[in-house]
């Protein structure tokens, strides 16, 4: 049974000439589980927006099951940091929560009124209620001493669980799940991947994890501004189908190059022949127009048009379906490498924020050409580290040097490293004109378009503007790297492109990371804070 389906949709913004998506036609169905992938800016939570009737298509027919309810996790939460969290799960149920907050404090109403609540309370189910917040709440990791807590004071990962703990109280028919993995460390990763295998509620998820997709999934939405195209299985499935498909446009389009040239062949045979014979070959002998005489050279000359109209007609079929190739850009990095063996130094870090212990005892020894992955729970000390490291804290307790020799680049995900008022390509090259070439080679990897380069960065999507970031230090010629979260906000095939360039990479980097094919990529050493404090 279809719950959702959208038919040849299309959307621009008021302000935008050109057409954000087009022609997106698919259907969610009771058992779906979509992952919808594209480019950062090609319009996903836009899509996400319109599927729950928040905005509405330019073009184009959506269709919902009747009284279709939708369970909606934003991108980037936005909870009432007043409230705390059970009081933020009750409200997914507002009369009940207004009859629960009467029920906490009955001792201000008189024994009738007292009555006619709890008898409200009861024919709205409300002691159902309470046992079903127990159990999903139990069931999502929450004790009565986290649910107490304000919201603001839970970490990125607890707020996800939350959010989706509400979204499962309203028991809706269709999840849309914008970027749920942003900002949550591996172990919560983990249980996501869980929940989402467990659950019997259909789901569209914007995910640029792969394992996630990989995990989760079977069905992928890959949407471009010409449409959005099904794949039915997994990200790695997708892969290998988008391979598969580029080789046989490949193999189609040099097959109707060849049959061009033989066309031409016999074209310019045929014609070489008529002008050849033109004089010998019919009776009124020799003329200059060959349409004023009937004899085989006129016939030749007329295939020979033939033969060309016909290469015109596969020239153009030939044009228009010809596969666009992306062009593989990479670039060199000069020897990064520290001469001395050893770059970083540390002993007995500590770093005490209030009455919490951020850090305790680190003693770390970083080696030159070494990739180290910091991993750990939300809120175990990983960005405090990294800016204790960079010089962006400087009170704390313990010893650290670094070699002489040291040029450090520092990515912040916060992106505070970055001037807003700046074009993309001034800050990338901090002045220096003669790095600019370099610096397209690099934004053209991660996927920053040549019509983005003069672009003042505060006009950039949240992606774009990580990428800028990464672009920065990778052009400023640091040996070492210091990276806090490079891939959150990166879609799938810039990630994969960072993933190249850190490869090729001569110097030295250190990186939190909750990027499980990054680190399965780059790291040659793993560090875990919430395991061991000496590394």
């Amino acid at each position: 049974m279809q719950i959702i389906r959208s038919d040849n949709i299309a959307f621009r913004y008021d302000n935008q000439p050109d057409m954000l998506f087009e022609n997106v036609s698919f259907a969610v169905h009771e058992h779906s589980r979509i992952g919808l992938i594209g480019k950062n800016g090609c319009g996903k939570s836009t899509l996400l927006d319109i599927l729950r009737k928040k905005i509405n298509p330019v073009e184009g027919v959506l269709y919902h099951k009747p009284e279709l309810s939708i369970g909606y996790l934003p991108q980037e939460l936005d909870l009432p940091p007043a409230n705390s969290g059970l009081s933020f799960i009750w409200n997914s149920n507002p009369t009940l929560a207004a009859l629960k907050q009467k029920i906490d404090q009955l001792e201000h109403f008189t024994p009738e009124q007292v009555s006619s609540i709890l008898s409200e309370y009861e024919r709205n189910r409300g002691y159902d209620f309470e046992i079903t917040i127990e159990k999903v709440t139990t069931r999502f990791g929450f004790n009565n001493e986290m649910l107490s807590r304000k919201t603001v004071s839970l970490s990125g990962g607890e707020q996800t669980r939350l959010s989706l703990c509400r979204i499962l109280l309203k028991e809706p028919d269709v999840m849309l799940l914008d970027e749920p993995t942003n900002h949550l460390d591996i172990e919560v990763l983990d249980w996501l991947e869980s929940f989402l295998n467990e659950i019997k509620i259909p789901y569209i998820i914007i995910s640029h994890d792969r394992h996630i997709l990989d995990v989760c999934v079977t069905s992928i939405l890959d949407l471009t501004q010409e449409g959005v195209m099904h794949y039915s299985g997994n990200y790695s499935f997708y892969k290998q189908e988008k391979e598969r498909e580029l080789h046989q446009k490949i193999h189609v389009y040099e097959e109707q190059k060849k049959k061009i040239k033989k066309l031409n062949i016999a074209a310019r045979k045929r014609t070489q022949w008529a002008h050849s014979h033109q004089a010998e070959t019919g009776s009124e002998g020799y003329a200059p127009v060959y349409e004023c005489v009937s004899n085989l050279a006129k016939n030749a000359m007329q295939q020979a048009k033939n033969l060309q109209r016909r290469t015109e007609r596969l020239i153009e079929k030939a044009e228009a379906e010809k596969p666009f190739i992306e062009k593989k850009r990479n670039f060199h990095f000069e020897n990064l490498k520290v001469k001395s063996k050893q770059v970083l130094a540390v002993e007995n870090l500590a770093k005490t924020i209030g009455s919490n212990n951020v850090l305790q005892n680190i003693e770390l020894h970083l080696m030159t050409g070494e990739r180290v992955a910091i991993i750990g729970k939300n809120g175990s000390g990983k960005s405090t580290l990294l800016k204790i490291l960079t010089g962006h804290l400087n009170e704390y307790q313990g010893e650290m040097a670094w070699s002489p020799q040291v040029e450090i680049g520092y990515y912040s995900q916060d992106h505070e490293n970055l001037n807003f008022d700046n074009t993309v390509m001034e800050e990338v090259v901090c002045g220096d004109k003669q790095k600019q070439t370099f610096a397209r080679t690099v934004l053209g990897c991660l996927r920053i378009s040549e019509q983005l380069v003069h672009n003042q960065i505060k006009t950039l999507s949240i992606g774009e503007r990580s990428k800028v970031a990464l672009a920065k230090i990778i052009v400023s010629g640091a040996n070492v790297l210091v990276l806090d979260e490079p891939t959150n906000h990166l879609e799938i095939a810039a990630r994969e492109a960072l993933e190249d360039a850190l490869r090729s990479y001569t110097g030295t980097i250190i990186f939190a990371t909750h990027d499980r094919f990054l680190i399965e990529k780059i790291a040659d050493r793993v560090i875990n804070l919430d395991v061991t404090r000496k590394v």
